[in-house]
């Protein structure tokens, strides 16, 4: 029997002119061929037909006013090349309660609470298919049958693109979801579905989340640009392998609510928080995971949390808390880490946190490798610590962990540090060339070594201080700059059946008498000293500490770059003494001696161009070869790469430019502007207070030099009082003299391989001498500014010679200092009576006879003005501000530049320069930066004109509001 073929057309007066008409006629097993239009109909399919669209893409439309627009009631269907539009807010577009809706080529667009509803025992085969809904969610699937959704696109949803509840169990394969208000997919309920090689992207909520009794599996899928990745609460059993997380805002894994999923080759990247986050006693097994770049820590684990991680690598973590961190009563346990490259510490451990680290590899840490901090504890099995930029392992504050057959490589600093109050135990371990001592055990710390071999350290191997205990049982200690074992302490420390040798210092010194020292078969040989211990034990002074000074700069090196820079007299004996308190406070460290507390933080206050980012850049230098930073090298940051525009941004562009200067030092320019006088709103106290705390988190791994004027530098550490406890040293930087500016000039020129002639020095100390030396002088920015103008006027010069020869070209004479200055030292033909009359400069100007007249009469009133004085008779205020108005091009800022010639001329200014400024230069970007900028411009222009362009632009029509009007107030 030949299938019934059924053809519907608006116009059509051969077939039906409605859906519903051909399905009241077709049979089942009909195909029903729908012509291009819209037609508002409700169909209700109550047997197996096929409905296929026909023309291009789009051309048929079912949209009916209301309600559903197909809903299935039939065994199956066939939707084909369609697009079904719903209005209706409380209906579906497409609702399948019962049997197959088969959807090829449809576009399916809601407005209601779902597009596409599958529910009861109905099932969905849809694949090509493009689903919206801007009002409510693309498919809803509570149904006990199995659907399939392939190769769909999903976009722009007002909650969740993909909703799989109840028992429903989809495939939903190589789709793309995007633009969803809510979550990517959501699986809720018992759901058991499959979501297989997806593209997820730009949601509100978690692109995946997997809740209640849940197992939906996710494989293959790719997560990118949204705010979670994936958020796991399922108390089932959920799988996720391999899928990618990147460019996540929030934190790219989150489980929680006690979940235990399954994870397997699963990677993150680029995340602003998290890269796996697990908290609220929850579980799960993450096999063959990588999280990389993340702003805060890598992998987070807390509140009691007990994961299990196989074969896991961190890299490329920014947080310098912790790449790893493990707190709150947490229980991870690891087998197979690799924590690469982390900003600051590889792996913390707080909080009563106990976690099981097997075969972890830390590599490259910037701070220290492994933090026990805050009760922290665990245990260490065959781990591996090489080039942390701190200690290998710091522990302190009661924690107190287990380590065994772990080595512990090339430290920066201490090995293995125990600090106050810490504990610990090392069994089989290695510790091999640590930067400083191998082991330093601190006031109130403990630590037992069992069979623990220590080499290479740079200073002593093991070093007790006063207040420390230490049990030492087979241990092996060799080649140590110092001491093999130092013990400064009066408390119990046992050494036992122990090897010391090949030490440049004893092989076991106690510096103080003790009976508390116990030692039973040391074999100590080949060291650079004799023992001392018992009775003879002697304390040891400075001179007689090996290695004490090991790390004194090179007379080549920064601090001797500082001296050789011009003037600056002060500024080297203040740098000088710090340098002086950190070579002392070093050797007392090294020597086991209590070191003071000295804030290394400075302000550096003083007019601009006097060297400040200069000396900064040393001063690190210097700290790092002494031994106090690990780099020393310099971020200079200003308001704006510290400040956002918006809440919560400010503390994220201030954390990321402290955590790019740890290990050396943080230069902040005009500091005084993150405290705008008059403003307690300003974003910029929020980037002080995240100052001062991160300050004090990393108190001993940067140092901070605030830089500004000497007076609003004042004003800046009095609007905060953390600011004055953080930095109670200020160094001023004096304006250059005179002649230290000729000198700076003078190296310019030799820099760029030119050649002062005679009485050149002369001339450039007469142009120096005539400068203003305001607030705002430049300095050495007015030494380049000379040395360039010097090179022009050369240039200049030199053109009016058909053939230059070689000494000409690197000559500066007098006169390409300046035409004036040259006639002062006679260096010139030209003497100071061949200058230009500005009044004749003028006249000799075409047009503009009204000016001239105005000029003119000003110049007459002013000159009367001076007679009347001279003859001691009294003379009118006469206001020299003027307003020029017209149209561009018309000669305005020449008049005005001849108008400082003539005033300079009368006497009536000291100086003949012309400032010319426009809206830019005076309004600025917050409240209160506008009075600053506009009082600085004026302050440059004190002695001569201020010439304003453009001046109608600071009182824009119809802003009440605006910055330019405050600009106007100070002028």
């Amino acid at each position: 029997m030949a299938r019934q073929i059924l053809t519907v057309g608006p116009e059509r007066s051969d077939g039906y002119q409605t859906i519903g008409e051909a399905l009241t006629q077709s049979r089942t097993g009909a195909v029903i061929r729908v012509r291009p239009g819209r037609y508002a109909e409700n169909l209700v399919i109550r047997h197996r037909v096929t409905i296929v669209g026909e023309g291009e893409p789009g051309a048929v439309e079912i949209c009916p006013r209301d309600g559903t627009a197909v809903t299935l009631m039939a065994d199956a269907v066939m939707l084909s090349a369609l697009t079904l539009r719903g209005r209706d807010k409380e209906a579906a577009v497409v609702d399948v309660p019962a049997g197959q809706a088969a959807l090829d080529g449809c576009t399916v667009t809601g407005a209601g609470w779902t597009a596409l509803l599958i529910r009861g025992k109905g099932s969905l085969a849809a694949r090509g298919c493009r689903i919206g809904n801007p009002g409510g969610a693309g498919l809803v699937d509570s149904s006990e049958s199995a659907s399939i959704v392939e190769d769909c696109v999903f976009e722009n949803f007002g909650t969740s693109a993909v909703v799989i509840g109840e028992t429903a169990g989809p495939l939903v394969r190589d789709c793309r979801i995007r633009g969803a208000r809510a979550n990517g997919v959501l699986a809720s309920g018992e759901a058991r579905g499959t979501v297989e090689g997806c593209d997820i992207s730009g949601t509100d909520k978690p692109a995946i989340a997997l809740e209640g009794h849940s197992s939906t599996r996710v494989l293959r899928c790719a997560v990118h640009h949204t705010s979670v990745g994936l958020l796991v609460t399922s108390m089932s059993r959920p799988e996720i392998e391999e899928t990618s997380f990147e460019s996540i805002a929030q934190s790219g894994i989150v489980i929680s609510g006690g979940a235990d999923p399954m994870l397997r080759g699963c990677v993150t990247r680029r995340t602003k928080k998290s890269g796996l986050l697990v908290l609220d006693r929850s579980r799960g097994t993450l096999e063959d995971c990588s999280f990389h770049g993340s702003t805060e820590a890598a992998v987070r684990v807390v509140e009691g949390s007990s994961p299990l991680l196989r074969d896991t690598v961190v890299s490329d973590c920014a947080d310098a808390a912790g790449a790893v961190q493990l707190a709150d009563d947490s229980t991870a346990e690891f087998e197979g880490l690799e924590v690469l490259d982390a900003a600051g510490v590889g792996i913390s451990v707080r909080s009563a946190a106990n976690p099981l680290l097997r075969r972890a590899r830390i590599t490259g840490a910037g701070g220290h490798g492994i933090e026990f901090t805050d009760d922290g504890r665990g245990r260490l099995e065959q781990c591996e610590v090489e080039s942390a930029g701190g200690c290998a392992v710091s522990i302190d504050d009661d924690s107190d962990p287990e380590i065994s057959d772990t080595v512990l490589r090339s430290a920066a600093r201490t090995g293995l540090l125990v600090g106050e109050r810490g504990r610990g135990t090392l069994r089989d371990c290695e510790i091999a060339d640590s930067a400083d001592a191998g082991v330093g055990v601190r006031d109130g710390a403990e630590i037992t070594l069992e069979r623990v071999r220590v080499h290479g350290s740079r200073a002593h191997g093991v070093q007790v201080s006063r207040g420390g205990r230490a049990v030492l049982n087979a241990c092996e200690i060799s080649g140590s700059t110092g001491d093999g074992v130092r013990v400064d302490s009066a408390e119990p420390v046992d050494v036992a059946r122990c090897v010391v040798r090949d030490n440049k210092g004893a092989g076991l010194r106690q510096s103080r008498a003790s009976r508390r020292l116990t030692v039973e078969l040391l074999t100590s040989a080949d060291n650079g000293l004799a023992d001392s211990l018992g009775e003879s034990a002697e304390a040891v002074g400075e001179e007689g500490a090996p290695g004490g000074s090991g790390n004194e700069p090179e007379t080549d090196g920064p601090l001797a770059e500082l001296e050789s820079l011009v003037g600056l007299e002060n500024v080297k004996h203040q740098v000088n003494t710090l340098v002086n308190l950190n070579q002392l406070a070093e050797r007392r460290r090294r020597l086991g001696m209590p070191v003071p507390s000295m804030s290394r933080h400075l302000i550096f206050a003083g007019p601009p161009g006097t060297g400040k980012t200069t000396v900064a850049r040393l001063y690190g230098s210097i700290l790092a070869d002494l031994g106090v930073l690990r780099s020393g090298h310099l971020v200079e940051v200003a308001r704006a790469d510290l400040v956002a525009q918006v809440i919560g941004g400010t503390a994220i562009k201030t954390t990321e430019a402290f955590s790019s200067a740890l290990g050396g030092v943080l230069f902040i320019d005009e500091a005084y502007t993150l405290t705008p006088e008059g403003s307690s709103n300003d974003f910029g106290r929020e980037a002080v207070d995240t100052l001062l705390k991160l300050m004090e988190d990393h108190r001993d791994d940067v140092v901070v030099v605030a830089a500004g004027y000497s007076e609003r530098m004042e004003s800046f550490l009095t609007a905060n009082p953390g600011l004055a406890s953080r930095f109670t040293r200020t160094i001023e930087f004096d304006n250059y003299a005179v002649e230290e500016l000729v000198t700076i000039t003078e190296s310019l020129c030799h820099r760029h391989q030119f050649e002062l002639g005679p009485l050149t020095r002369e001339a450039l100390a007469v142009r120096f001498e005539r400068m203003t030396r305001d607030a705002t002088f430049g300095n050495g920015r007015a030494a380049r500014a000379v040395f360039e103008d010097m090179v022009d006027r050369q240039a200049f010069r030199l053109a009016a010679m058909t053939d230059p020869a070689e000494y000409d070209l690197t000559l500066l004479l007098p006169q390409d200092v300046g035409d004036a200055e040259a006639a002062t030292v006679g260096g010139s033909a030209q003497d100071a009576g061949d200058t230009s009359d500005p009044m004749a400069e003028l006249t000799a100007m075409v047009g503009l006879a009204a000016v001239k007249h105005e000029v003119a009469d000003l110049v007459s009133l002013l000159t009367n003005a001076r007679q009347r004085i001279a003859a001691g008779l009294p003379a009118p205020r006469i206001s020299n501000h003027l307003v020029f108005s017209g149209p561009p091009g018309t000669g305005k800022t020449t008049v005005a530049r001849l108008y400082a010639k003539l005033l300079h001329s009368l006497g009536v200014l000291p100086r003949d320069s012309l400032v010319e400024v426009a809206r830019a230069d005076l309004v600025g970007q917050y409240v209160g930066h506008t009075a600053q900028r506009t009082k600085d411009v004026f302050t440059s222009a004190l002695g001569g004109v201020l010439f304003i362009d453009e001046a109608y632009t600071l009182t824009p029509e119809g802003s009440s509001n605006d910055f330019g009007r405050e600009a106007s107030t100070p002028c």
